[in-house]
């Protein structure tokens, strides 16, 4: 009987050890397919990766439309609450007007492929910003350096703008030519910084510009933000070309000790292929 239990017991050890054994085999087959797959992928996701920048470089061997000139003009305006008081009661605004302007390369003669046949701006983030509330507008050349901020030219999702080919433009909406001889102009505004500021000085008249947001106690640090977004051009051969822009909101020159506070501040910023436009499609 003894030696029956024995056998059984033999039996079952090597059962158990077959199991365990086919345990260990499956999962390291499985172990062995997932890490295969996953190299497999891997391989096909860098395949693809190279095959899209192999794609993108032929697109790009030459440059098409880039933005050569960025020009900034900031500064700040108020709208004054009626008050009885022997003080000013304003809500201040600090605005930036940004001219773009592309270089299509038309020196070269005017084609098809460095003209504009639809340009869209879209993706706008207001980056690192501490206090207010930030917009972006399409701007009027013709009221350039001043505040409009008019909420039908408000960029919400995107801005469209309309291309025109010959003529006199009618800059009250968003335009450009289709040969890029017009800038592109934006207008950052900041409101709500500080809602009813007093300003108790008023032994002289008041100044509505950048000097307002010193006398009403606003911070440089409170005003510095960059600003983004997305600008789409599509070209007259259907070609789509696509670049980001980035700004840092002119508040204060560390170079010149020029800030805000003087009643404005100029940025003019120059280089060839400044930002350049990526062809995508």
């Amino acid at each position: 009987m003894k030696k029956k239990s024995l056998i059984i017991d033999e039996k079952t050890r090597k059962r158990n050890k077959f199991i365990t054994k086919l345990i260990i085999t499956i999962a390291l087959l499985v172990v062995c397919i997932v890490t295969i797959v996953y190299i497999i992928g891997i391989y096909k996701a860098n395949e693809e990766f190279s095959n899209y920048v192999d794609g993108l470089t032929r697109l790009n061997s030459k440059t098409v439309f880039s933005i050569d000139r960025i020009y900034l003009y900031s500064s700040a305006d108020a709208t004054s609450n009626e008050t009885t008081k022997p003080v000013w009661d304003l809500n201040l605004f600090q605005f930036t007007d940004i001219a773009l302007y592309i270089n299509n390369r038309s020196e070269e003669g005017v084609t098809y492929e460095n003209t504009i046949k639809e340009l869209t701006i879209d993706n706008v983030k207001f980056n690192d910003l501490q206090s207010g509330t930030p917009s972006l507008y399409y701007k009027n050349v013709n009221d350039f350096a001043k505040l409009t901020n008019l909420e039908e030219n408000k960029i919400n999702d995107s801005l469209e703008f309309k291309v025109v080919n010959s003529g006199e433009a009618d800059y009250s909406e968003p335009t450009i030519y289709s040969n890029c001889q017009n800038p592109i102009t934006l207008e950052y505004v900041n409101t709500n910084m500080e809602e009813n500021t007093i300003i108790s000085d008023i032994s002289t008249p008041l100044t509505y510009d950048g000097s307002l947001l010193r006398k009403g106690g606003i911070l440089i640090s409170q005003m510095e933000c960059t600003l983004s977004f997305t600008i789409t051009i599509i070209n007259n051969y259907n070609q789509k070309y696509v670049a980001t822009i980035y700004i840092d909101i002119p508040i204060e020159d560390n170079m010149s000790g020029a800030s805000i506070y003087d009643g404005k501040i100029i940025k003019n910023i120059e280089n060839t292929n400044l930002v350049k436009f990526i062809r995508v499609e």
